[in-house]
């Protein structure tokens, strides 16, 4: 199955349809002004050419039905025919994704398709219900909140003092001294210590924020009173909180630290 065929199906319908609406609200128009001037003898004229338009406008809109009722979203959905097509949409619109088996993250995004008899034709963004089946629309409204964050205003100095309170939280909780490397895991959690927080401000959030301070390099790793941080970083899946460069670039932010005067040096 492929909603490709359908939607091309479905095109020249719909442009049928629109064409016998306008001509009804054409002779509906005609009809009304000729009731007002009290010319009845065109308005006998009208009634039939209104009543034909309407009969068109049914028969295009039956005809749009009975496409749509043929085309099966759940057996489209369980299949794996959606999933197949809207990597494929994804791959044509240059977006990274990772991930298998119904979860796959298209940075910062998380999408969730859910391929079980009872709840088939759910699909998730993130935690938001995303009501549409067609592969292409997925994709470029993933590719359309991509460019609308990275164009989004970024305060770091903010940023990176929020990251450094919730560092220092974090070291105290653990009985670590500042100065010491803590788990950017453990960090997001202290930042957002009840499940209202994670939910309003998700792991995957602060994941395009990190990638946003990462990317800018360790001249903007420094609060407003002027503490420097660095990151632990790898290439490799772990623990740590993937990002992801304007330019593509993959990285897993394993953790943080505080740098001591030395350090800075």
């Amino acid at each position: 199955m492929n909603y490709e065929e359908l939607y091309n199906s479905l095109n020249p319908l719909q442009k049928e349809l629109k064409d016998a609406a306008n001509s009804a609200v054409r002779q509906q128009k005609s009809l009304v002004k000729n009731i007002d001037v009290g010319n009845l003898a065109e308005v006998k004229k009208i009634i039939p050419q209104i009543s034909e338009a309407a009969a068109n406008i049914q028969m295009k809109i039956r005809e749009i039905e009975d496409k749509v009722e043929a085309f099966d979203t759940k057996a489209y959905v369980i299949s794996g025919d959606y999933t197949r097509q809207m990597l494929e949409a994804c791959r044509d619109a240059g977006i990274d994704v990772k991930g298998e088996k119904g979860v796959y993250e298209m940075f910062p995004y998380k999408v969730r398709i859910v391929g079980d008899e009872e709840h088939a034709e759910e699909i998730w963004i993130n935690r938001k219900k995303y009501f549409s089946v067609r592969p292409k629309a997925l994709a470029e409204t993933i590719r359309a909140g991509q460019e609308k964050l990275y164009k989004a205003s970024f305060n770091d100095a903010a940023f990176m003092g929020e990251l450094a309170d919730a560092y220092d939280t974090t070291c105290l909780k653990s009985g670590a001294r500042i100065g010491s490397y803590q788990a950017l895991t453990k960090v997001y959690r202290t930042l957002t210590p009840m499940a209202r927080a994670r939910k309003e401000y998700d792991v995957q959030a602060f994941a395009f924020d990190l990638a946003r301070i990462y990317e800018k390099g360790p001249e903007a790793w420094v609060t407003k009173n002027g503490r420097k941080f660095t990151f632990g970083t790898s290439r490799e899946p772990g623990n740590g909180v993937r990002v992801l460069s304007s330019t593509g670039v993959e990285t897993y932010i394993i953790n943080i630290k505080s740098l001591n005067s030395e350090e800075e040096e």
